[in-house]
Protein backbone atom coordinates (compact mmCIF):
# COMPACT_ATOMS: atom_id res chain seq x y z
CA UNK A 1 0.00 0.00 0.00
CA UNK A 2 1.43 3.49 -0.71
CA UNK A 3 0.00 6.22 1.76
CA UNK A 4 0.37 9.33 -0.89
CA UNK A 5 0.85 12.23 2.19
CA UNK A 6 -3.02 11.37 2.86
CA UNK A 7 -4.80 13.51 5.84
CA UNK A 8 -7.87 11.12 6.35
CA UNK A 9 -6.30 8.80 8.78
CA UNK A 10 -5.68 6.36 5.70
CA UNK A 11 -1.91 6.05 7.11
CA UNK A 12 -3.21 4.54 10.49
CA UNK A 13 -5.56 2.49 8.92
CA UNK A 14 -2.44 1.15 6.11
CA UNK A 15 -0.29 0.70 9.55
CA UNK A 16 -3.54 -0.97 11.45
CA UNK A 17 -3.60 -3.96 8.42
CA UNK A 18 0.40 -4.10 8.12
CA UNK A 19 0.49 -4.67 11.81
CA UNK A 20 -2.40 -7.60 11.73
CA UNK A 21 -0.69 -9.46 8.74
CA UNK A 22 2.66 -8.59 7.95
CA UNK A 23 2.89 -11.39 6.08
CA UNK A 24 0.60 -9.68 3.51
CA UNK A 25 0.87 -6.05 3.46
CA UNK A 26 3.36 -3.50 3.52
CA UNK A 27 3.23 -0.02 3.54
CA UNK A 28 5.06 3.03 2.38
CA UNK A 29 4.62 6.94 3.49
CA UNK A 30 5.47 9.68 1.02
CA UNK A 31 4.64 13.22 1.07
CA UNK A 32 1.93 13.91 -1.66
CA UNK A 33 3.28 13.13 -4.86
CA UNK A 34 -0.06 12.54 -6.92
CA UNK A 35 -1.38 9.14 -8.62
CA UNK A 36 1.44 8.39 -11.24
CA UNK A 37 4.39 8.82 -8.47
CA UNK A 38 2.74 6.98 -6.27
CA UNK A 39 2.41 3.66 -8.69
CA UNK A 40 5.72 4.23 -9.18
CA UNK A 41 6.85 3.40 -5.73
CA UNK A 42 4.87 0.28 -5.49
CA UNK A 43 6.69 -0.64 -8.82
CA UNK A 44 9.93 -0.19 -7.29
CA UNK A 45 8.89 -1.99 -3.63
CA UNK A 46 7.06 -4.81 -5.41
CA UNK A 47 8.53 -8.38 -5.59
CA UNK A 48 5.89 -10.60 -7.27
CA UNK A 49 5.89 -11.99 -10.40
CA UNK A 50 2.95 -9.49 -11.29
CA UNK A 51 1.57 -6.41 -10.49
CA UNK A 52 -1.62 -4.38 -10.29
CA UNK A 53 -3.25 -1.44 -8.96
CA UNK A 54 -5.91 -0.15 -7.18
CA UNK A 55 -6.46 3.30 -6.73
CA UNK A 56 -7.63 5.35 -3.23
CA UNK A 57 -11.72 5.29 -4.19
CA UNK A 58 -11.86 2.03 -6.04
CA UNK A 59 -12.05 -1.80 -5.72
CA UNK A 60 -12.67 -5.24 -6.93
CA UNK A 61 -14.16 -8.37 -6.55
CA UNK A 62 -12.73 -10.74 -4.87
CA UNK A 63 -12.28 -13.34 -7.26
CA UNK A 64 -10.72 -10.84 -9.35
CA UNK A 65 -6.85 -11.54 -9.34
CA UNK A 66 -7.21 -15.34 -8.45
CA UNK A 67 -8.76 -15.23 -12.02
CA UNK A 68 -6.56 -13.22 -13.74
CA UNK A 69 -3.34 -14.97 -12.43
CA UNK A 70 -4.48 -18.02 -13.71
CA UNK A 71 -5.15 -17.01 -16.82
CA UNK A 72 -1.50 -15.35 -17.00
CA UNK A 73 -0.26 -18.79 -15.89
CA UNK A 74 -2.52 -20.50 -18.27
CA UNK A 75 -2.11 -18.45 -21.63
CA UNK A 76 1.28 -17.07 -20.45
CA UNK A 77 0.17 -13.38 -21.59
CA UNK A 78 2.26 -10.64 -19.95
CA UNK A 79 -1.57 -8.38 -19.69
CA UNK A 80 -4.11 -9.88 -18.40
CA UNK A 81 -7.53 -7.57 -18.84
CA UNK A 82 -10.86 -7.60 -17.17
CA UNK A 83 -13.58 -5.40 -18.00
CA UNK A 84 -14.98 -1.86 -15.29
CA UNK A 85 -17.92 -1.56 -13.65
CA UNK A 86 -17.80 2.69 -12.90
CA UNK A 87 -19.93 4.20 -10.59
CA UNK A 88 -21.20 7.48 -11.13
CA UNK A 89 -21.19 9.52 -7.49
CA UNK A 90 -23.02 12.86 -9.11
CA UNK A 91 -25.15 10.82 -11.09
CA UNK A 92 -25.75 7.68 -9.31
CA UNK A 93 -25.38 5.61 -12.26
CA UNK A 94 -23.90 2.38 -12.64
CA UNK A 95 -22.47 1.59 -16.11
CA UNK A 96 -20.37 -1.88 -16.64
CA UNK A 97 -19.51 -2.74 -20.41
CA UNK A 98 -17.59 -5.34 -22.62
CA UNK A 99 -14.29 -4.57 -23.65
CA UNK A 100 -13.89 -6.98 -26.67
CA UNK A 101 -17.09 -8.87 -27.72
CA UNK A 102 -15.58 -12.51 -26.24
CA UNK A 103 -12.82 -13.67 -23.80
CA UNK A 104 -9.65 -15.21 -25.08
CA UNK A 105 -6.41 -16.22 -24.21
CA UNK A 106 -5.10 -14.35 -27.34
CA UNK A 107 -6.19 -10.98 -27.73
CA UNK A 108 -5.87 -9.34 -31.17
CA UNK A 109 -3.78 -6.77 -29.82
CA UNK A 110 -4.34 -4.28 -32.86
CA UNK A 111 -8.32 -4.88 -32.34
CA UNK A 112 -7.78 -4.40 -28.86
CA UNK A 113 -6.17 -1.11 -29.08
CA UNK A 114 -8.23 0.20 -32.17
CA UNK A 115 -11.90 -1.01 -30.27
CA UNK A 116 -11.18 -2.20 -27.01
CA UNK A 117 -12.96 -0.39 -24.40
CA UNK A 118 -11.10 0.52 -21.38
CA UNK A 119 -7.38 -0.17 -22.69
CA UNK A 120 -6.03 3.13 -21.16
CA UNK A 121 -7.26 2.14 -17.91
CA UNK A 122 -4.41 0.71 -15.33
CA UNK A 123 -6.42 -0.82 -12.63
CA UNK A 124 -8.53 -3.14 -14.47
CA UNK A 125 -5.25 -5.33 -15.91
CA UNK A 126 -2.61 -7.75 -14.22
CA UNK A 127 0.57 -7.01 -15.24
CA UNK A 128 3.70 -9.60 -15.88
CA UNK A 129 6.73 -7.96 -13.64
CA UNK A 130 8.56 -7.37 -17.48
CA UNK A 131 6.27 -5.14 -18.51
CA UNK A 132 7.30 -3.01 -16.20
CA UNK A 133 11.06 -3.19 -16.60
CA UNK A 134 11.19 0.40 -18.89
CA UNK A 135 8.07 1.81 -17.73
CA UNK A 136 7.16 4.30 -14.92
CA UNK A 137 4.18 6.46 -14.55
CA UNK A 138 4.71 10.64 -15.07
CA UNK A 139 3.71 13.06 -12.74
CA UNK A 140 0.33 14.16 -14.48
CA UNK A 141 -3.32 13.75 -15.29
CA UNK A 142 -4.05 10.99 -17.91
CA UNK A 143 -0.62 9.27 -16.61
CA UNK A 144 -2.56 5.54 -17.91
CA UNK A 145 -3.28 6.97 -21.44
CA UNK A 146 0.45 8.59 -21.51
CA UNK A 147 1.98 5.07 -21.10
CA UNK A 148 -0.30 2.21 -21.91
CA UNK A 149 -1.28 2.39 -25.51
CA UNK A 150 2.30 1.94 -25.42
CA UNK A 151 2.68 -0.85 -23.27
CA UNK A 152 -0.12 -2.61 -25.07
CA UNK A 153 1.79 -2.51 -28.31
CA UNK A 154 4.85 -3.85 -26.71
CA UNK A 155 3.46 -7.30 -25.52
CA UNK A 156 3.44 -10.55 -27.32
CA UNK A 157 0.46 -11.59 -25.76
CA UNK A 158 -2.75 -10.29 -24.02
CA UNK A 159 -5.61 -12.18 -22.35
CA UNK A 160 -8.97 -11.22 -21.81
CA UNK A 161 -11.15 -12.05 -18.74
CA UNK A 162 -15.39 -10.89 -19.62
CA UNK A 163 -15.97 -9.88 -16.64
CA UNK A 164 -16.75 -7.02 -14.60
CA UNK A 165 -14.42 -7.07 -11.55
CA UNK A 166 -12.59 -3.69 -11.37
CA UNK A 167 -14.77 -1.20 -9.68
CA UNK A 168 -14.30 2.51 -11.11
CA UNK A 169 -15.61 4.97 -8.65
CA UNK A 170 -16.27 8.24 -10.39
CA UNK A 171 -16.65 10.61 -7.53
CA UNK A 172 -17.97 14.25 -8.44
CA UNK A 173 -14.52 15.69 -7.57
CA UNK A 174 -12.38 13.60 -9.78
CA UNK A 175 -9.65 15.55 -11.79
CA UNK A 176 -10.98 13.88 -15.20
CA UNK A 177 -14.55 15.10 -14.59
CA UNK A 178 -13.98 18.56 -13.50
CA UNK A 179 -13.43 20.22 -17.04
CA UNK A 180 -12.46 23.80 -15.60
CA UNK A 181 -9.15 22.24 -14.15
CA UNK A 182 -5.89 23.13 -16.25
CA UNK A 183 -4.39 20.13 -15.65
CA UNK A 184 -6.65 18.81 -17.96
CA UNK A 185 -4.43 20.13 -20.67
CA UNK A 186 -1.97 17.21 -19.87
CA UNK A 187 -4.42 14.94 -22.30
CA UNK A 188 -2.60 16.61 -24.75
CA UNK A 189 0.63 15.32 -23.78
CA UNK A 190 -0.13 11.87 -23.20
CA UNK A 191 -1.61 11.54 -26.63
CA UNK A 192 1.23 12.76 -28.17
CA UNK A 193 3.37 10.23 -26.37
CA UNK A 194 1.25 7.65 -27.21
CA UNK A 195 1.52 8.05 -30.82
CA UNK A 196 5.73 8.69 -30.52
CA UNK A 197 6.42 5.76 -28.45
CA UNK A 198 4.09 3.02 -29.82
CA UNK A 199 5.95 0.17 -31.36
CA UNK A 200 6.35 0.40 -34.82
CA UNK A 201 3.88 -2.86 -35.59
CA UNK A 202 1.09 -1.87 -33.76
CA UNK A 203 1.84 2.22 -34.74
CA UNK A 204 -1.46 2.59 -37.06
CA UNK A 205 -3.82 0.79 -34.23
CA UNK A 206 -2.23 3.70 -31.62
CA UNK A 207 -2.89 6.16 -34.26
CA UNK A 208 -6.61 4.83 -35.12
CA UNK A 209 -7.15 4.82 -31.04
CA UNK A 210 -5.66 8.43 -30.33
CA UNK A 211 -7.76 9.78 -33.03
CA UNK A 212 -11.07 8.23 -32.03
CA UNK A 213 -10.48 9.31 -28.70
CA UNK A 214 -9.82 12.96 -29.57
CA UNK A 215 -13.20 12.94 -31.39
CA UNK A 216 -14.87 12.15 -28.17
CA UNK A 217 -13.37 14.26 -26.38
CA UNK A 218 -14.45 16.83 -28.95
CA UNK A 219 -17.75 15.79 -28.78
CA UNK A 220 -17.75 16.02 -25.06
CA UNK A 221 -19.42 19.56 -23.34
CA UNK A 222 -16.42 19.95 -21.31
CA UNK A 223 -13.38 19.48 -23.82
CA UNK A 224 -15.20 22.83 -25.38
CA UNK A 225 -12.90 24.89 -22.68
CA UNK A 226 -9.84 23.14 -24.77
CA UNK A 227 -10.85 23.74 -28.32
CA UNK A 228 -8.31 25.33 -29.09
CA UNK A 229 -5.69 23.32 -28.28
CA UNK A 230 -7.47 20.06 -29.64
CA UNK A 231 -7.28 22.03 -33.14
CA UNK A 232 -3.67 22.73 -32.63
CA UNK A 233 -2.71 18.97 -31.81
CA UNK A 234 -4.50 17.92 -34.33
CA UNK A 235 -2.68 20.22 -36.58
CA UNK A 236 0.40 18.95 -35.67
CA UNK A 237 -0.59 14.78 -35.62
CA UNK A 238 -2.85 15.48 -39.27
CA UNK A 239 0.58 14.12 -41.03
CA UNK A 240 0.84 11.06 -39.17
CA UNK A 241 -3.43 10.82 -39.11
CA UNK A 242 -3.19 11.53 -42.84
CA UNK A 243 -0.67 8.27 -43.13
CA UNK A 244 -2.57 5.88 -40.65
CA UNK A 245 -4.32 3.32 -42.96
CA UNK A 246 -7.01 2.24 -40.19
CA UNK A 247 -8.04 6.12 -39.97
CA UNK A 248 -8.00 6.94 -44.12
CA UNK A 249 -10.38 3.97 -44.55
CA UNK A 250 -12.93 4.81 -41.69
CA UNK A 251 -15.37 7.72 -42.91
CA UNK A 252 -16.08 8.87 -39.27
CA UNK A 253 -12.84 8.99 -37.80
CA UNK A 254 -11.04 10.85 -41.07
CA UNK A 255 -12.92 13.61 -39.88
CA UNK A 256 -10.46 14.56 -37.57
CA UNK A 257 -8.53 16.10 -40.12
CA UNK A 258 -11.08 18.51 -40.70
CA UNK A 259 -10.04 19.93 -37.39
CA UNK A 260 -6.23 20.87 -38.65
CA UNK A 261 -8.23 23.65 -41.18
CA UNK A 262 -9.72 25.70 -38.20
CA UNK A 263 -8.38 28.36 -36.99
CA UNK A 264 -7.13 29.29 -33.98
CA UNK A 265 -5.30 33.00 -32.39
CA UNK A 266 -1.46 32.55 -31.86
CA UNK A 267 -0.73 32.04 -28.14
CA UNK A 268 0.51 35.69 -27.10
CA UNK A 269 -1.01 37.65 -24.58
CA UNK A 270 -0.28 41.61 -25.47
CA UNK A 271 -1.22 43.65 -22.17
CA UNK A 272 0.16 47.19 -20.65
CA UNK A 273 0.99 45.39 -17.50
CA UNK A 274 2.35 41.89 -16.90
CA UNK A 275 0.11 40.74 -14.33
CA UNK A 276 -2.84 41.44 -16.25
CA UNK A 277 -1.88 38.32 -17.60
CA UNK A 278 -1.44 36.23 -14.66
CA UNK A 279 -5.04 34.57 -14.64
CA UNK A 280 -5.17 33.96 -18.31
CA UNK A 281 -1.32 31.93 -17.95
CA UNK A 282 -2.77 29.92 -15.15
CA UNK A 283 -5.20 28.28 -17.21
CA UNK A 284 -3.40 28.18 -20.52
CA UNK A 285 -0.12 26.16 -21.63
CA UNK A 286 3.13 27.53 -23.39
CA UNK A 287 2.25 31.04 -23.83
CA UNK A 288 4.16 34.16 -24.38
CA UNK A 289 3.36 38.11 -22.94
CA UNK A 290 4.35 41.10 -25.22
CA UNK A 291 4.44 44.20 -23.32
CA UNK A 292 4.47 46.83 -26.33
CA UNK A 293 7.52 48.82 -26.12
CA UNK A 294 7.46 52.56 -27.54
CA UNK A 295 8.09 53.01 -31.16
CA UNK A 296 7.67 55.28 -33.98
CA UNK A 297 4.50 56.63 -34.11
CA UNK A 298 2.39 58.85 -37.08
CA UNK A 299 2.24 61.84 -37.28
CA UNK A 300 -1.26 62.40 -36.33
CA UNK A 301 -0.50 60.90 -33.01
CA UNK A 302 2.41 62.24 -31.72
CA UNK A 303 0.66 65.57 -29.85
CA UNK A 304 -1.69 63.29 -28.49
CA UNK A 305 -1.85 62.14 -24.79
CA UNK A 306 -0.14 58.69 -23.76
CA UNK A 307 -2.88 57.24 -23.25
CA UNK A 308 -3.64 57.41 -26.73
CA UNK A 309 -0.21 56.27 -27.68
CA UNK A 310 -0.44 53.03 -25.58
CA UNK A 311 -3.62 52.45 -27.41
CA UNK A 312 -1.81 52.67 -30.84
CA UNK A 313 1.40 50.32 -29.50
CA UNK A 314 -1.20 47.48 -28.06
CA UNK A 315 -2.84 47.62 -31.14
CA UNK A 316 -0.24 47.64 -33.35
CA UNK A 317 1.22 44.50 -31.82
CA UNK A 318 -1.41 42.54 -32.08
CA UNK A 319 -1.84 43.95 -35.83
CA UNK A 320 1.59 42.41 -36.66
CA UNK A 321 1.99 39.57 -33.97
CA UNK A 322 -1.36 38.37 -33.60
CA UNK A 323 -3.10 37.14 -30.17
CA UNK A 324 -5.14 37.93 -27.34
CA UNK A 325 -5.05 42.08 -26.12
CA UNK A 326 -5.56 42.03 -22.44
CA UNK A 327 -7.46 45.28 -21.34
CA UNK A 328 -7.68 45.33 -17.78
CA UNK A 329 -7.38 42.61 -14.89
CA UNK A 330 -9.39 39.50 -14.41
CA UNK A 331 -10.08 36.69 -12.42
CA UNK A 332 -10.23 33.46 -14.64
CA UNK A 333 -11.97 29.99 -13.36
CA UNK A 334 -11.90 27.44 -16.58
CA UNK A 335 -9.83 27.62 -19.91
CA UNK A 336 -10.37 29.94 -22.54
CA UNK A 337 -10.03 27.56 -25.95
CA UNK A 338 -13.60 28.62 -26.69
CA UNK A 339 -12.65 32.03 -27.20
CA UNK A 340 -8.87 31.03 -29.14
CA UNK A 341 -10.65 29.04 -31.23
CA UNK A 342 -11.46 30.26 -34.77
CA UNK A 343 -11.26 34.28 -35.80
CA UNK A 344 -11.11 37.94 -34.38
CA UNK A 345 -13.37 38.36 -31.40
CA UNK A 346 -14.05 40.64 -28.60
CA UNK A 347 -14.88 39.66 -25.05
CA UNK A 348 -17.17 42.20 -23.19
CA UNK A 349 -17.83 42.31 -19.48
CA UNK A 350 -21.15 44.38 -19.80
CA UNK A 351 -20.30 47.62 -22.39
CA UNK A 352 -16.83 47.27 -21.37
CA UNK A 353 -13.93 45.41 -23.13
CA UNK A 354 -11.86 43.40 -21.55
CA UNK A 355 -10.30 41.15 -24.48
CA UNK A 356 -9.34 41.45 -28.00
CA UNK A 357 -8.29 38.20 -29.91
CA UNK A 358 -6.92 38.38 -33.37
CA UNK A 359 -4.74 36.95 -36.26
CA UNK A 360 -1.91 38.80 -37.50
CA UNK A 361 -3.06 41.35 -40.17
CA UNK A 362 -6.44 41.39 -39.20
CA UNK A 363 -8.83 43.69 -41.08
CA UNK A 364 -10.38 44.60 -38.27
CA UNK A 365 -7.84 45.69 -36.59
CA UNK A 366 -6.20 47.32 -39.08
CA UNK A 367 -9.61 49.50 -39.01
CA UNK A 368 -9.13 50.17 -35.30
CA UNK A 369 -6.29 51.38 -35.73
CA UNK A 370 -6.51 54.01 -38.58
CA UNK A 371 -9.64 54.76 -36.73
CA UNK A 372 -7.35 55.35 -33.71
CA UNK A 373 -4.70 58.04 -35.75
CA UNK A 374 -7.54 60.32 -37.22
CA UNK A 375 -10.15 60.04 -35.03
CA UNK A 376 -10.84 61.44 -31.65
CA UNK A 377 -12.22 58.41 -29.54
CA UNK A 378 -9.96 55.97 -27.69
CA UNK A 379 -9.60 52.57 -28.19
CA UNK A 380 -11.83 51.37 -25.49
CA UNK A 381 -14.87 53.96 -27.03
CA UNK A 382 -13.68 52.40 -30.84
CA UNK A 383 -14.65 48.74 -29.07
CA UNK A 384 -17.69 50.10 -27.67
CA UNK A 385 -19.05 51.65 -31.27
CA UNK A 386 -17.89 48.06 -32.41
CA UNK A 387 -20.04 46.33 -30.48
CA UNK A 388 -22.88 48.67 -31.00
CA UNK A 389 -22.80 48.51 -34.80
CA UNK A 390 -20.63 46.22 -35.76
CA UNK A 391 -21.87 45.62 -39.59
CA UNK A 392 -20.44 49.06 -39.86
CA UNK A 393 -16.90 47.66 -39.48
CA UNK A 394 -14.74 44.81 -40.90
CA UNK A 395 -16.35 42.71 -38.27
CA UNK A 396 -19.64 42.81 -40.18
CA UNK A 397 -17.68 41.35 -43.41
CA UNK A 398 -14.95 39.42 -41.62
CA UNK A 399 -17.58 37.29 -38.79
CA UNK A 400 -15.40 38.55 -36.03
CA UNK A 401 -17.41 37.58 -32.71
CA UNK A 402 -18.82 39.18 -30.18
CA UNK A 403 -18.22 37.25 -26.70
CA UNK A 404 -19.75 37.78 -22.78
CA UNK A 405 -17.01 37.19 -20.46
CA UNK A 406 -18.57 36.10 -17.94
CA UNK A 407 -18.59 32.60 -18.34
CA UNK A 408 -15.26 32.55 -17.78
CA UNK A 409 -14.73 34.69 -14.89
CA UNK A 410 -14.69 34.08 -11.17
Amino acid sequence: MVDDGSTDGTATICDQYCARWPHLFRVIHQRNQGQGPARNAGITAAHGRYLGFVDADDWVEPTMYATLVATAERSHAQIVVCDVRKIYAATHRTTSLLSLPDATDHVAIATYLKYGLNNAYSGNKLYARSCWQKYRYQRMVYEDLDILLDMLSCCERVAYVQQPFYNYYKHAGSTTLDYTNPRLFDIMTAYQDAIEHAKVTYQDAVTYCVAKRILINLATPGFADYLAEFIELIRQLRPIFEASPSIMSDPAIKKICDYAGQLTLPRRFICEREDWAQSWHQYSRNFKTIIPVAKALPADLRQRSNHFKLDYWLLKTLFEQGGLLILGTVKLHRPFGRLRAGGDVLAFEGEHCLLVGAQPRSPLISELLQQLIVGSESLTELLTMVKAQPERWSAGTHKIRLVDIKDWLQ
